[in-house]
């Protein structure tokens, strides 16, 4: 409810540009598919320019202009979505095709499992 009286309010004021962070965070299906044909209806309908953070990468890419890969601060791919899915830059390729095993490590959030039980640990 909240997301949608800030998106009414947003769209009230006639802006040129709407940016949506993480907009697809813990959506059932359906309801990640009517947000996805939302945001595409918005940039079509009113002309508004939609920049979409985002982890979720086929939604993003079936209404993408253009977009952007962002690695360790750096933006490591850019174009159509036609031309990010015919990258074969190995990063990007993991990124995409959700890789376990590739050039950027999976990196745990919790600490060392082995120092926690031997009392190493902070």
């Amino acid at each position: 409810m909240a997301r949608r009286a800030a998106l009414a309010r947003a769209i009230a004021l006639d802006p040129d540009l709407i940016m949506f962070d993480e907009p697809f965070v813990g959506q059932d299906p359906i309801t990640m598919g009517v947000l996805v044909k939302l945001i595409d209806e918005l940039n079509h309908a009113l002309g508004v320019t939609c920049v979409v953070v985002s982890h979720d990468v086929p939604e993003v890419l079936s209404i993408a202009d253009y977009a952007y890969i962002i690695a360790e601060q750096k933006i490591i791919a850019q174009g159509s979505a036609k031309e990010l899915q015919e990258n074969p830059d190995r990063q990007v390729r993991q990124f995409l095709d959700g890789i376990a095993d590739g050039p950027v490590p999976f990196r745990f959030p919790a600490g060392n499992y082995q120092d926690d039980l031997l009392g190493r640990g902070n």
